[in-house]
């Protein structure tokens, strides 16, 4: 199976600095018109099946895309959801850092043991996340299959397909509307790349510019 990961364009809430996670946050202009140039840079993959979490940022990306695969199934899926913030939902990062600076810290640097405030465990989205890839590889093992997901989803596939420690997932930075793409088979998985963000030029969404995911 080859499983093409999108991360969604630019939400509103990505451009003004403010924690989403499972809320539903609009893509922005700029976030509209990355999904377009996403679109179109795999417009000729031979895609036979497209998933996406039902959040509006990364449906919309995902719709963008299934305009040029018109008889593509295409299917929303719950585990494919960002990880919930809890307390941390709606609020901005300058809030954040003020009001929960240790457990952002830790957030940082050892998610596997960290838990944002009535927030997800990290257990459980990992959970999650490896379910969704299992089942996949089961339905679709000789296909091309597309992912429009979240941040905290793409770092866990990669990590996973990398065999890295969890605790390293925040060291991966993935762009808005960027390709991540893993290679599975009987033998290991494969990397085969990772935010490529080529297709977007100046509208790319840089790491300095982007401080609550």
């Amino acid at each position: 199976m080859r499983m093409i990961i999108v991360r969604h364009g630019e939400s509103e809430w990505n451009r003004i600095h403010r924690y989403q996670g499972q809320l539903d946050a609009p893509l922005s202009d700029l976030g509209l018109r990355q999904a377009e140039v996403l679109a179109e840079r795999l417009k000729n993959e031979p895609i036979t099946y497209i998933y996406s979490s039902r959040l509006q940022r990364a449906a919309r990306t995902a719709q963008a895309i299934a305009a040029h695969h018109t008889n593509v199934p295409f299917d929303y899926s719950e585990d494919l959801l960002e990880i919930h913030h809890g307390e941390w939902q709606g609020k901005y990062a300058d809030e954040i850092t003020a009001q929960y600076s240790e457990g952002l810290r830790e957030w940082r640097e050892h998610p596997t043991r960290s838990q944002m405030p009535n927030g997800e465990s990290f257990s459980n989205i990992l959970k999650r996340t490896l379910d969704f890839r299992e089942r996949t590889y089961a339905a679709h093992k000789e296909q091309t299959i597309l992912v429009s997901t979240h941040d905290v989803i793409v770092k866990i596939l990669v990590a996973d397909a990398l065999g890295m420690d969890m605790d390293r997932i925040n060291r991966i930075w993935i762009t808005n509307a960027s390709i991540s793409v893993i290679e599975y088979g009987s033998d290991l998985p494969y990397l085969a790349s990772l935010s490529d963000a080529c297709h977007l030029g100046a509208l790319a969404s840089t790491r300095e510019s982007q401080t609550a995911l």
